[in-house]
């Protein structure tokens, strides 16, 4: 699969073996948008900081590798973003971000996968050189 990604993306996954990096998770979450309820309309999701989130994280006994730590920011805004019917409590979030992250069949790479994917679709170009 490698010879099929760009330079910058490949010394992008030897520096970060496949999770997100900081600068690279706020770019993402900074283009995440949520239906408001009441206008029907897109609205940028409101960034909480990293810290916040661990502490969420800490607080419903979720434990993840420290190097995804990025990735479950992440993932954390993506549950706001995609699942806010699903997902609505920081509880429910956190278990998603646990099971996401620590999925015994799964593998933490399959969510920069999966993002590149949907950045791909929306036609959105990611500068990897950016995140180095």
């Amino acid at each position: 699969m490698r010879q099929y990604i760009s330079e910058d993306r490949a010394i992008y996954e030897d520096l970060y073996h496949g999770q997100f990096s900081r600068k690279l998770a706020l770019w993402a979450i900074a283009h995440m948008e949520s239906k408001d309820p009441v206008t029907k309309n897109m609205k940028p999701v409101t960034r909480r900081s990293v810290d916040d989130v661990m502490e969420i994280l800490m607080a419903n006994n979720v434990e993840i590798p420290d190097e995804c730590t990025y990735t479950a920011y992440y993932l954390y805004h993506m549950a706001v973003a995609d699942y806010p019917k699903a997902l609505k409590t920081d509880a429910q979030r956190a278990s998603y971000v646990e099971e996401t992250i620590c999925d015994p069949d799964g593998d933490p790479t399959n969510v920069l996968e999966c993002f590149e994917a949907k950045m791909c679709n929306a036609g959105i170009p990611i500068y990897w050189e950016r995140f180095l």
